[in-house]
């Protein structure tokens, strides 16, 4: 009989020669391997062929291997008990794969995140590996889509994503009622009274941070209720753009992230500065206070550690940055 080409033989091929060899039954290996009898009479002729030889007699009681079939057990053996073994290798690699978290998070915060969250998986020696995107109008149903893992938004309230109705689980990490004015260093508005009124007599730059919807912003809102004429330049989402737009204008920009006092401090060409409690009180006095929310799909009684886990060190994050 002509011998083939060795390529051709394959592990389930051994696996039934084993089987074969053991049990002298085709209908018992059929049903030990859980293969239909057509497929295992394919596979005992693709032995045949590839080794070129008979291997299995057949008898009243069934397949008996001949004597090449006895030289080939032992090998075919050993062949499919290191094949077990790279199963079990490639089960324990599975069982180290680290769980990908898909986060969104505003642009102009979004830069805290990468390092103070890496530096916490490397302590805790977690199994995970992160990717953060910026917060957009598609992420809270990227969230319900299970697209994103965990959405980081900011909003005056949780009406926007209770719309969602249960698809949605929010939890409220931060309250921001500070209000922070940031400019270029030069800026006039540094040389005389800050209210929300003076404020308003420079092109004006807002800050789109994360809202699931695109209303206007707290100052942009206190401006329209008060018949404050406002001229909003350009709206920015990125820290990095909004302080080269700011470093090369005489625009003004308010912020309600205390971080902002640290960054600028490294930037020359900017300012800041804090608004007193008195502004503070009067921008938020008739809409509440912006708050950041961290969004994930409600699965009920489905409690996921590493996602607690990160979730605690989110709201670390977030608490340094406000």
């Amino acid at each position: 009989m002509h011998i083939s080409n060795m390529d051709c033989l394959d592990i389930l091929s051994l696996k039934i020669l084993v089987s074969l060899y053991e049990n002298k039954s085709a209908t018992y290996v059929s049903k030990a391997l859980d293969i239909p009898a057509p497929k295992i009479s394919r596979s005992l002729k693709n032995l045949r062929e590839v080794f070129g030889d008979e291997l299995f007699i057949r008898r009243k009681y069934g397949l008996f291997p001949n004597e090449f079939a006895t030289h080939l057990y032992p090998i075919a053996k050993e062949t499919i008990e290191c094949t077990d073994k790279f199963q079990k290798v490639r089960a324990a690699n599975t069982r180290q794969v680290k769980t990908h978290v898909e986060i969104a998070a505003p642009g102009l915060i979004a830069y805290a995140f990468p390092k103070a969250l890496m530096q916490a998986i490397k302590e805790e020696q977690k199994q995970m590996h992160i990717n953060i995107t910026p917060w957009s109008m598609h992420t809270t149903q990227d969230i319900i889509n299970g697209d994103t893992t965990l959405g980081i938004c900011c909003n005056k309230s949780t009406a926007d994503v209770a719309a969602f109705g249960d698809k949605l689980l929010t939890t409220t990490l931060h309250h921001m009622d500070k209000v922070y004015l940031i400019a270029s260093r030069n800026h006039p508005i540094f040389k005389r009274e800050i209210t929300l009124e003076t404020i308003a007599e420079y092109p004006y730059v807002n800050t789109d941070f994360g809202s699931p919807s695109a209303k206007p912003s707290p100052y942009q809102e206190f401006c329209i209720n008060n018949g404050i004429k406002l001229n909003t330049e350009i709206t920015i989402t990125s820290i990095s753009s909004l302080f080269e737009y700011l470093g090369e204008s005489q625009t003004i920009s308010l912020l309600p992230y205390r971080v902002v006092y640290e960054m600028v401090s490294d930037i020359p060409e900017l300012h800041t500065c804090q608004l007193s409690q008195l502004e503070a009180e009067r921008l938020y006095a008739n809409t509440e206070v912006p708050t950041i929310f961290l969004v994930q799909k409600n699965l009920p009684n489905k409690v996921n550690d590493d996602l607690t886990w990160l979730s605690g060190q989110i709201k670390k994050i977030v608490d340094n940055i406000i």
